[in-house]
C-alpha cells in the first residue's frame, strides 16, 4: 500500500517479498521561454513576459499555446514556446542507497505560425523538434 505524505512523496511498506519504492519530490525547476522567428531576426522571450504574474506551477499548456498563437499573429511569423518541469528528489538506486536527481520531467512544446498551430506536444524529455531553437 502507498499513500502520499505531507511533502508529496510516496510512503511505502513491504508487501510479502515485494518492496514499494519510496520517492520524495524535493524541488521543482521550471524552464519557460519562447523564440519569435521574426523577419528581422530571432527574438528571445523571457519567462516573465510569458507568465505576466502567473506562478510557473500555474501556467497551463493551454495558456502557453495561447501565448504562442497570439505572438505568431502579432509578429506575423513562426513562434516556438516551451516549458520544462523537472522534479528533483531522492531516487532509489540498485545498491540500496539513494541519489538526488531528476526523477520526473515533463516537456511541452508549441509551434505556431501566423496564428495557425503547427505542433503541440508533451513528452518526458526534449527531442529533436526543440533542437533548432535552443
Amino acid at each position: 500500500m502507498c499513500k502520499r505524505n505531507h511533502n508529496g512523496g510516496l510512503v511505502g511498506r513491504f508487501l510479502g517479498s515485494a518492496q514499494i519504492s519510496i520517492l520524495f519530490v524535493m524541488d521543482l525547476e521550471y524552464n519557460i521561454s519562447a523564440r519569435i522567428l521574426a523577419k528581422g531576426g530571432t527574438i528571445a522571450v523571457p519567462a516573465g513576459e510569458i507568465l505576466q504574474g502567473i506562478a510557473p506551477a500555474d501556467l497551463t499548456e493551454d495558456a502557453l499555446a495561447f501565448f504562442c498563437r497570439e505572438a505568431s499573429i502579432r509578429h506575423e511569423c513562426k513562434v516556438y514556446a516551451w516549458m520544462d518541469r523537472e522534479e528533483y528528489g531522492n531516487a532509489n538506486v540498485f545498491n540500496g542507497g539513494s541519489d538526488y536527481e531528476v526523477v520526473n520531467e515533463v516537456c511541452f512544446l508549441c509551434v505556431c505560425e501566423c496564428g495557425k498551430e503547427l505542433l503541440r506536444e508533451r513528452t518526458d524529455r526534449w527531442n529533436d523538434k526543440i533542437g533548432g531553437v535552443l
